[in-house]
């Protein structure tokens, strides 16, 4: 009988449902909330149902599941078919029969108790990559050399600004021999761990040719191109620009792979010039890539600048980008200075026409200048 049923709701808090079973086995359920709260909440429902069967007020089609199904599969089901949650409960049939009921608190309990225990170990994971990934910064920023350099006359001086833990950028400048400066910046595509893997993998095999006693640009070039389509296998590429500085014939031979043009101002005219007449695939685009030499004069007071595109492609509020005039009509008129000033002024610029101190992308600057005399030819 219904007052039957509700007598056993009544003596147990903690029952949220019953399952009603007949000669041919399951036949549906009847919940404490439906009972109290549709069934015998109305006037006179208790008088009218009490003393008739129950299975007058059962559910007939109620939301099952099956005892094999996880928890977590039983949530998913359960939030597809009931999105707002309004049951408390729901039996487990096996074979037709009932074998259990599931509160759907408990339920969910046991899945935050297991996701707790998710977030925890996903904590400790977070942390020890965190940890690993500063440390990968700290020697990629080891592998740097002190940004500012004097040798035989010239004055250089660079800076590298992570948008991220790991660069994706890479400077690098050698000594060939007592007459001649090397310098090297490079972009990898992206950043991150990988990107700044493969610059690693570049800065290392450009040294490594040098130790071969490689000396010209487009010879280290190649050089490195094979570096990188080993680190990267063609899942990344990485422009770069490799200058030398001959301090006796005052010349600059440089070569180019897809990166940004270097600007170089001559003391003697006042002019800007972007040296583009050279260029390339990007290293690890091609192991067959040839990269071309050019060769430009660099007296006393001239100056050189190597940079990547974090600096023409650092945009304001509106979108807009810093660009090559922007670039220019700066160079044009702090160029001739100090590379630590220019280079310096040349970030503040940029940070100014952003509005913010953090990049989107890596930033280098590399800025050398010839300032004395230096050398009996």
């Amino acid at each position: 009988m219904v007052m039957e049923v509700a007598s056993l709701f009544t003596s147990n808090a903690t029952l949220l449902m019953i399952p009603v079973s007949g000669a041919d086995g399951f036949e549906g359920v009847i919940s404490r909330r439906d009972l109290f709260s549709r069934h015998l909440a109305r006037k006179f429902a208790v008088e009218l149902f009490g003393k008739k069967p129950i299975n007058l007020l059962i559910n007939t089609q109620p939301i099952c599941m099956s005892p094999d199904m996880d928890i977590n599969s039983a949530l998913s089901l359960l939030l597809k078919l009931d999105p707002e949650l309004d049951l408390d409960s729901f039996p487990v049939l096996d074979n037709g029969n009932c074998v259990g009921i599931v509160h759907v608190a408990e339920l969910i309990m046991v899945i935050s108790k297991g996701q707790a225990s998710l977030l925890n170990k996903l904590e400790i994971l977070s942390a020890r990559i965190c940890e690993e990934v500063d440390k990968a910064r700290q020697i990629q920023q080891s592998l740097l050399p002190p940004s500012s350099f004097s040798f035989s006359g010239t004055v250089l001086d660079a800076v590298l600004i992570n948008s991220s833990e790991i660069s994706g950028d890479v400077y690098d400048y050698f000594i060939i021999d007592d007459n001649r400066l090397g310098v090297m910046v490079g972009d990898v595509s992206g950043h991150g761990v990988q990107s700044g893997m493969v610059a690693t993998a570049a800065k290392a095999g450009l040294h490594l040719l040098l130790d071969m006693g490689v000396r010209t640009p487009s010879e280290l070039l190649s050089g490195m191109n094979k570096a990188v389509l080993v680190t990267a296998s063609s899942s990344l590429m990485m422009t770069a620009v490799v200058a030398v500085i001959d301090l006796v014939d005052r010349k600059i031979s440089y070569a180019n792979a897809g990166h940004n043009y270097p600007y170089i101002y001559r003391a003697s005219t006042g002019v800007i010039s972007m040296l583009e007449n050279t260029g390339g695939f990007p290293l690890g685009f091609d192991s067959g890539s040839i990269y071309e030499e050019g060769t430009v004069d660099f007296s006393v007071n001239d100056r050189l600048l190597l940079y990547t595109d974090g600096i023409v492609e650092a945009r304001d509020t509106n979108g807009e980008e810093f660009g090559y005039d922007r670039l220019e009509e700066f160079l044009r008129n702090v160029l001739s200075g100090h590379p630590a000033v220019t280079r310096r002024r040349l970030v503040e610029s940029v940070r100014d026409f952003t509005g913010v101190e953090e990049f989107e992308d890596d930033v280098t600057v590399l800025i050398v200048g010839y300032e004395t005399e230096g050398f009996k030819e």
